[in-house]
């Protein structure tokens, strides 16, 4: 799917990230890896994630995302009262139903807001930019508040426990991966562009035949899932080479003309790997995996808040989420 002729700008960013660290060879250490013949400091060497912060106990996904939010409306100067849509897309929710999104809408005060939840994995806040854009195109909205809180920490002590007496190495591996998320709330305020600012292109594509490859469900028996990390950083690198070309030619720029490219980030390879996809230098591609791991759908806008573009430059998109679901696109900020 191919979006063109944006109609919006990013105009604030926030970000949230708890204050508890959490090191992964202190996790490695505790669910006992020698006995696989795994290194303890397999994660933070070979993958790159060195620690990642853990909520406390009684802080709730969307309360990471309202500190977010707070952030972004000041970020545009914003008032709560001017936004018309409000895009919850965490994949960890307060509750199934409502949309967690109406106690955002509470909470900052957004009364003027209609409100809602969007998912898909890591990949949920590009698509609601996405679905901001349409809203702002069409005239439905002028200023829409995207959000998330990934309290991930939930599953990785769950995991956790579960590492500590598998017996198969097979399995430790499949669901090492949960030992790599952390926890953090990320937004953004999108509202009209009235100038070269703005979003560009936007090119989504999803390959549900890899949606094994990385899931996880909460059952009766805790959770139950896997993250075959090697095997789906393949499919991501050949999904994203399928579009590459594509975007540069639909934004009529040069690689060399890229000023920033932030890219959904699981680890140093993957994101190497995109990195030389898009043939951009490691010093444009900043990096949030060392020290707060895998933030799943919060990756993007805090990575954006941590290392915020300059007005005025070039920006790509790289996003990615289990499914398979790939996203590329161009901005001026």
């Amino acid at each position: 799917m191919e979006i063109k002729n944006c109609k919006s700008r990013i105009s604030g960013i926030g970000a949230y990230l708890p204050s508890q660290i959490v090191y992964s060879d202190d996790l490695m250490r505790e669910v006992d890896c020698k006995r696989f013949g795994t290194p303890e400091n397999y994660i933070s060497r070979q993958i790159g994630i060195k620690e990642r912060r853990f909520a406390d106990d009684q802080i709730l996904s969307s309360d990471m995302a309202i500190y977010a939010a707070e952030k972004a409306l000041s970020d545009s100067g914003t008032s709560p009262c001017e936004i018309d849509l409000i895009l919850y897309c965490g994949i960890e929710r307060d509750w199934q139903e409502p949309a967690t999104a109406h106690r955002v809408q509470v909470e900052l005060g957004a009364s003027n807001a209609s409100v809602l939840d969007v998912t898909n994995a890591c990949h949920g806040f590009m698509n609601g930019i996405s679905i901001a854009d349409a809203f702002i195109a069409n005239g439905s909205a002028r200023k829409v508040l995207l959000c998330t809180g990934e309290k991930q920490s939930r599953v990785s002590l769950d995991v956790l426990q579960k590492l500590k007496v598998v017996k198969k190495k097979s399995e430790f591996k499949s669901q090492l991966g949960a030992l790599t998320v952390g926890d953090a709330g990320g937004a953004m305020v999108i509202e009209a562009s009235n100038n070269e600012s703005g979003l560009k292109w936007l090119n989504f594509h999803s390959d549900g035949k890899h949606a094994k490859l990385c899931f996880y469900k909460h059952t009766d028996n805790g959770v139950l899932g896997q993250m075959l990390m090697k095997e789906i950083s393949i499919q991501i690198v050949r999904l994203h080479q399928q579009l590459i070309d594509r975007t540069y030619k639909a934004l009529k720029w040069l690689p060399s003309s890229i000023n920033k490219a932030y890219c959904h980030q699981t680890g140093a390879k993957p994101h190497a790997f995109l990195a030389n996809l898009a043939q951009q230098p490691l010093d444009n591609c900043p990096v949030t995996y060392e020290f707060f791991g895998n933030l799943t759908s919060a990756s993007i806008p805090v990575n954006m808040y941590i290392n915020k573009p300059n007005r005025g430059d070039r920006v790509l998109f790289m996003g990615t989420g289990s499914g398979l679901s790939v996203c590329q696109g161009g901005m001026i900020f």
